[in-house]
């Protein structure tokens, strides 16, 4: 009669022998493939390069060097990044996950799920996102009108199918920092303590329901639309929003407006109402 000790060393044997050969065989060129194709499904001007994926312990996929390109312009960098499933889902038929990445010296947490486990089915995924620098995103060092430094925390939600459904969020940025490469009414450098954005993006179009900013030198808000395109710099801007300047910057406007358009007894209190349009590289400002 086989004992106990011979049956537990026969199913370690077994375990360590198919974790061994799972990783020896690991499909990482196929799963490569399928991540391009899953990102080209959702935008075709979308790529992804992943340096190197591995499977780990508990059950999941480590992803290394992930790099997300849109029409050759190399949009964010992820250091590291997992993906958890969760498998007593699978076993009941629906698909839930969580994840985990770095990118900008910050990380985003998330969960995600379906009521079944195609990954084309409708998918409801919530990330948080924690201390990202948005001077070191891609994107942002791209723009050539102006740069943005600040801390980027938020949450975004995703519903609906991969490549279509409504994504919406909430972010914060604090610290942040926009230097104009040439400056505007006598102003190239802007610090706001606290800026906070509710936004929603179906199809191409963002809608910024509000941004609101206040820093030293000025607080206001913005609301509007964004027509996003590739490279993102091109993206095209329907904004309005309303500016009051603080006693530091309301003593400079007086020799950079013309005089029709300040009135000192109004400025301060009702601010400056203007809209932006043309796009995020090369935007027109103009009072109302």
């Amino acid at each position: 009669m086989t004992s106990t000790k011979a049956i537990f060393l026969y199913l370690a044997y077994t375990l360590a022998a198919a974790a061994f050969f799972l990783y020896l065989l690991f499909p990482e060129t196929a799963l490569k493939q399928y991540l391009n194709s899953r990102l080209a499904a959702i935008d075709p001007a979308l790529a992804v390069q992943t340096a190197r994926i591995r499977p780990t312990l508990p059950p999941g996929l480590k992803l290394s060097g992930v790099v997300i390109s849109g029409n050759g312009t190399r949009l964010a960098h992820f250091d590291s990044a997992r993906i958890s499933p969760d498998l007593i889902g699978l076993l009941k038929g629906n698909l839930r996950f969580r994840f985990q990445t770095r990118l900008a010296d910050g990380t985003i947490n998330g969960r995600g799920g379906s009521e079944t486990a195609e990954l084309s089915e409708t998918l409801r995924v919530e990330a948080d996102l924690s201390r990202i620098q948005l001077d070191r995103l891609d994107a942002v060092k791209a723009l050539e009108r102006f740069s943005l430094s600040g801390l980027l925390n938020g949450e975004i939600i995703h519903e609906g199918r991969p490549a279509m459904g409504l994504t919406s969020g909430a972010l914060t940025v604090s610290d942040l920092r926009i230097v104009l490469k040439e400056p505007f009414l006598g102003i190239s450098d802007l610090l706001m303590d606290q800026t906070e954005a509710e936004f929603s993006v179906n199809d191409r179009n963002l809608r910024l329901k509000a941004l609101t900013f206040e820093g030293p030198l000025l607080q206001g808000q913005i609301s509007g639309s964004i027509e996003l395109r590739q490279p993102l710099a091109q993206s095209r801007l329907n904004l309005s929003g309303n500016a009051k300047p603080r006693p530091e910057l309301f003593a400079r406007l007086p020799d950079t407006l013309p005089r029709a358009l300040v009135n000192p007894r109004t400025l301060a209190a009702r601010g400056v109402a203007f809209r932006i349009r043309g796009s995020i590289e090369n935007p027109d400002f103009s009072m109302r």
